[in-house]
């Protein structure tokens, strides 16, 4: 793995208190599929690697590998916790897998468990969306977790009048699913994020913080190099009900991987204090 030398030390473990946080100081993460073709080669050396650049919190996903990424649950949640770093959070898939990895992740102690991904077709699909989701948010809650739901740009088509997004906000109760805003996604699809903030205040606690490339809008970039005003969506946190910032970036870094990531560690702690 080309890491690089490791910085001394990481910061300390466990998840800021809420008094921190009521200053507008928002934990920061990171969403492991940004590395993911790091920590699919080598993921204790990965998770060093972040941890030498200051990230304490992880978001997985469940990729090919799993959640663990080949490592058993217990091991993965030990090598974090060594370095001064939390799982608190993972994407996971439907299908016949969404409950045992519910019930694991009870058993790691994580806090959500989130759906990243539903092809949505027609209202029918979104209709049948809005079930599942409600089923799994009751499953989660059964288990001590809290099941959420990251979009992309599908979730702002309209079916017969009707905008996916807006239903699932509507018809899921609150308690049962937050949503994780992935804000490059607004952006992409030119939905204004406070639209919703405003009409459904407290319903985001978890923000995707990735830019927009100023020259292509199909790629992004670190935080702060891009055409997002962040500074204008932060602006509303306390509104949205931010509690965590999951920095996340698909590619496209610049000059590589590492660097990319310090800056965009950098450009939102700032966007949070």
């Amino acid at each position: 793995m080309a890491a690089g030398a490791l910085a001394a030390g990481a910061l300390a473990a466990g998840l800021p208190t809420v008094s921190a946080q009521a200053k507008g100081n928002y934990p920061i993460g990171i969403q492991l599929y940004t590395v993911r073709e790091w920590m699919n080669q080598d993921p204790v050396g990965t998770l060093k690697q972040l941890a030498a650049i200051g990230y304490t919190l992880l978001e997985s996903y469940q990729g090919d590998k799993g959640i663990y990424f080949g490592l058993k649950p217990a091991e993965f949640t030990k090598i974090a916790h060594d370095l001064g770093m939390t799982l608190f959070a993972s994407h996971f898939n439907l299908g016949k897998t969404a409950e045992s990895s519910i019930t694991e992740a009870a058993t790691m102690g994580l806090k959500y468990m989130i759906v990243p991904y539903n092809e949505l077709t027609s209202l029918e699909t979104t209709k049948r969306a809005v079930e599942e989701y409600t089923r799994l948010g009751e499953l989660c809650q059964k288990h001590g977790i809290q099941f959420g739901y990251h979009n992309h740009g599908y979730d702002f088509e309209t079916f017969e009048g009707v905008v996916p997004y807006e239903l699932f906000l509507k018809q899921i109760d609150p308690k049962l699913m937050i949503m994780e805003m992935e804000l490059y996604w607004f952006a992409r699809m030119k939905v204004d994020p406070l639209t919703f903030i405003q009409k459904y205040p407290g319903r985001f606690p978890i923000w995707h913080v990735k830019d927009m490339d100023k020259q292509d809008r199909t790629a992004n970039t670190e935080v702060g190099k891009g055409s997002i005003d962040y500074k204008r969506l932060f602006a509303h946190a306390n509104q949205a009900g931010l509690q965590y910032s999951v920095v996340e970036q698909d590619g496209h870094f610049h000059p590589s991987v590492w660097p990319s990531l310090t800056t965009s560690l950098g450009a939102t702690k700032i966007l949070g204090r």
